[in-house]
């Protein structure tokens, strides 16, 4: 699912792969200093963001998988976040509703900003959601959908369809990331899969402009399965640097295990990328700090590169407080600082 991404960047050295890979590699690791634990509570797969508005000023956002995508804010990045409820006011129209009031269904919520007129704000969310019944004819399609708001806390207002779904011989997209390319682009980067066939893409489709909620293009491949393996890849986060380069984290691995680990691609170009990295090194060793962190996004703030995450802390019932810290660079890889 969603963001279980792992920056398991530790100050470790990066292991780089020909092509690739079933899985990390186990090694006992140290964190950063720059890692903060942000919320003590359960808040999975943080979407990441720092917006200015006239009304709330300059802050820190964090949005949490679940029923209503809580959010939490914050004058700063590494500590402080309080949650200021849901961003959401009920369930898109086009989702399934579980009888189980414990399975959500609804998880990877990504905000980012499309007007910036002080007073006239406007957000757009992504986020992914079960579109069928369990046991459905048509392979309980998870697709993705977009919302709308005038404001980062919300209420995010969603629209009546999905705006991605997967093709034929796929049960899933999701894990939805919005990147603007150097030419002003805007794009869709999201997931598909398929468990039987094991198989899984990193896609991005291009959207309008001024929104992000209208396809304004097809679909592309970003990572095609024979360069990924059977390894579960998913969660994609895209960031261009300085020098344009451009950088897609992926994670590897299942998410509720110590393992699970990211890459990271990069190349000129979101569809010109070049063999993977290892983010560091995870360790799976209960001498290690973190336990499967994931949910990984990042944002530029300043110069400085910035990181949201997830850690397990109990597995029955899976727990996973949500964590910041700084990113920087060595020989082309990032690490937690």
């Amino acid at each position: 699912m969603r963001k279980t991404a792992v920056v398991a960047a530790l100050g470790a050295a990066a292991v780089v792969l020909a092509g690739a890979v079933a899985s990390a590699p186990a090694q006992a690791v140290t964190t950063g200093s720059s890692a903060r634990n942000v919320i003590a509570r359960d808040f999975p797969d943080p979407g990441f963001a720092k917006f200015t508005t006239r009304a709330q000023g300059t802050k820190y956002y964090l949005y949490a998988t679940g029923a209503g995508f809580r959010v939490a804010r914050s004058a700063s990045p590494g500590s402080g976040f309080g949650i200021v409820g849901n961003s959401m006011s009920g369930r898109p129209a086009w989702t399934f509703e579980s009888t189980d009031s414990t399975k959500a269904e609804l998880w990877a919520p990504h905000v980012f900003q499309t007007a910036s007129t002080p007073g006239s704000e406007r957000f757009t969310m992504y986020f992914a959601a079960r579109r069928e019944a369990p046991g459905s004819a048509t392979n309980n399609k998870h697709c993705i959908g977009a919302a709308r708001s005038a404001s980062p806390t919300g209420p995010f207002a969603p629209a009546s369809t999905p705006l991605v779904c997967p093709p034929s011989g796929y049960s899933e997209a999701i894990d939805p990331a919005q990147y603007t390319s150097r030419y002003g682009n805007r794009y869709l980067v999201y997931k598909i899969g398929s468990y039987s066939p094991r198989r899984f893409q990193i896609m991005a489709v291009r959207v309008d402009n001024a929104t992000g909620t209208k396809l304004a293009g097809s679909p592309q491949v970003v990572l095609g399965a024979a360069r990924i393996g059977s390894a579960v890849a998913e969660a994609p986060d895209v960031y261009r640097d300085g020098s344009g380069t451009v950088h897609l984290f992926v994670s590897r691995n299942g998410y509720k295990d110590c393992n699970y680990a990211t890459q990271v691609w990069s190349g000129k170009d979101l569809f010109a990328l070049g063999n993977p990295r290892w983010v560091g090194g995870m360790g799976i060793s209960t001498t290690d700090r973190f336990c499967g962190p994931g949910g990984a996004e990042v944002i530029s703030d300043g110069g400085v590169l910035r990181v949201a995450f997830h850690a397990r802390k109990s597995y029955d019932p899976l727990v996973r407080p949500a964590w910041t810290g700084v990113l920087k660079w060595s020989n082309g890889t990032p690490y937690l600082s």
